[in-house]
Formats: structure tokens, sequence, C-alpha cells
């Protein structure tokens, strides 16, 4: 069944990506990620910039985890799982594909998020407080992960080489496309997910009311009461608050893990400590 029939791309097949790169590209980009989130969560909330890099040894691990999480799901379903041979559920299947990593990887997110956000949600974190805006939280993931993933790939294939032959700028170029798009598309999810995680009382209906009478203070002043809050509710979802901010801190991600991965995707520790499947080798 062609892709054209279906509407779904075929997934594209992926090498497995070196979790020694990754984690390291994860490390870093950990550190990145809470700074920005600093500034991002000062204009959704409201409140004064917190710390930059809070509980980071319990950020960056768990970082680690989650994006190896992503990458590597990527590769094994791409590589193993054939849509094709699920016959009329083939398009389903071919979807599952593109939107698992991003389903498998929701729970580990919401944990981190859910981590830090003791201070305006005082729950229990394992039983309830991780639970909160799981919903948005997943379209967010899927978005993200489809992104740093096929999306940033298949910008970079795009590339013709005798305009960027260098592969480093190949891969960069793909992760600042891809970035701004998924930053862009997953920007109110994730301010809906971020708003019900502080504020676990409220409907996401009545989070998105206030969500969108914020945006209202853009709008001209001359414009009737009534209107004014029918646009408002369009103008948060095309235009919204912190767009900027936090689409910069989706490409920063974006570069810093797919570049660092292309860069240390030939080294190998176990190499340099003597290993060699499994079994230390004499000098």
């Amino acid at each position: 069944m062609s892709k054209a029939i279906t509407g779904v791309p075929e997934p594209k097949r992926a090498a497995s990506t070196p979790v020694f790169a990754t984690s390291v590209a994860a490390t870093v980009e950990s550190f990145y990620r809470s700074a920005l989130n600093a500034f991002i969560n000062r204009a959704l909330l409201g409140q004064k910039l917190q710390r930059l890099f809070p509980d980071m040894h319990v950020q960056a691990p768990t970082r680690v985890l989650y994006i190896n999480g992503i990458k590597q799901s990527r590769s094994w379903l791409a590589n193993n799982v054939n849509p094709e041979e699920y016959g009329s559920a083939a398009s389903l299947v071919r979807a599952g594909v593109w939107v698992g990593p991003g389903l498998l990887m929701t729970p580990i997110s919401s944990l981190l998020e859910a981590a830090n956000a003791g201070n305006k949600n005082p729950e229990p974190l394992l039983t309830k407080r991780w639970l909160r805006g799981v919903t948005a939280r997943c379209v967010r993931e899927i978005i993200f992960a489809c992104g740093v993933n096929q999306l940033s790939e298949y910008v970079e294939d795009s590339i013709p080489m005798e305009t960027i032959s260098n592969g480093l700028y190949r891969n960069s170029v793909g992760s600042l496309i891809a970035g701004v798009a998924s930053g862009y598309f997953s920007h109110v999810p994730h301010n809906m997910s971020a708003l019900k995680l502080h504020y676990p009382q409220k409907t996401y209906g009545e989070l998105f009311a206030e969500y969108a009478q914020k945006s209202e203070a853009r709008l001209p002043a001359s414009m009737a009461p009534a209107t004014k809050q029918s646009v408002a509710k369009v103008f948060c979802v095309l235009c919204p608050q912190a767009l900027v901010a936090r689409t910069t801190q989706i490409v920063g991600t974006f570069m810093l893990l797919n570049g660092f991965i292309y860069l240390l995707k030939d080294v190998k520790p176990t190499e340099y400590l003597g290993w060699e499947d499994g079994k230390t080798t004499s000098a």
C-alpha cells in the first residue's frame, strides 16, 4: 500500500544510535534545557526567575535516559516493524512507528517535570503529580520525537550536496529547521501541560481560557470585548506567549543532541579501556 494512498509516510530505516554519544549529548543538553526552562516558566507563570540548574543530579541522568529512549526506540521500531505485514492495518502501524518513541518516553518526561513542580504542586509525585498534564504532554513528546529524529534527517537528506557538503553543517541545518517547526507546533501543548501540572485543580478548558485572556492585552484596545475574546483564543494558538524563547530552546536542543551524536558516533570508550567483546585484552 503506497504512502500516497495511506497519507502516512513510510518510516525510514535508521542506524542504531550509539549510547555513549547520545549520553554525552543529553548530559550537555540537560543543562541548556534547564536554564531555558527557567526563563520560559517566568514568562508563562508570571513568577520571578527561579534557579537555572535545580536538582541536576536528578535532571541530568533522567534526561540521558529519556533521550536514549527516544533515539533507541526510534531505531528499533523503524528497523524491526514492517507495516506492510499488517495488511489493512498497515497505515495504523506505520503511524505507530512514527509516534511510538514519543508515547513511550512520555512517562519519563512527566516524572522529570513533576519533580521540578513541587513548589507549585504539593501532590505526591509518584501517584498524582506526574499524571497532571500528561495528555497535553503526550502530544508535545510526539512532536519532539518526530522532530529530533525523522524531520531533522529528512531536512538534512533534502539538502543538495553541492549546496552543503560538510556533514556537521548539514546536520546543523536539519536540526535548525526541524527545531523551528517542532518548537512552534509543540508550544501550546507544552504550555497546557505546564499549566495543568502547576494548577491541577483547574480543567484544561479553564486553563486555556486564562491562557487566551493574557493575549487580549496584545490586541488593539479599540476592539469590541466579545470580538477581542474570540480573536485572543486564535491569537494565543497562532502566536503563543514565550514562543521565541521556547523555539530557541528546541532549536538548541536539536542542534546539541544531533550535533554531539554526529561528532561522537565513532567514539567507543570500551576500545580505549582495552575491552573487546566484553573481555579485557592484554597489552
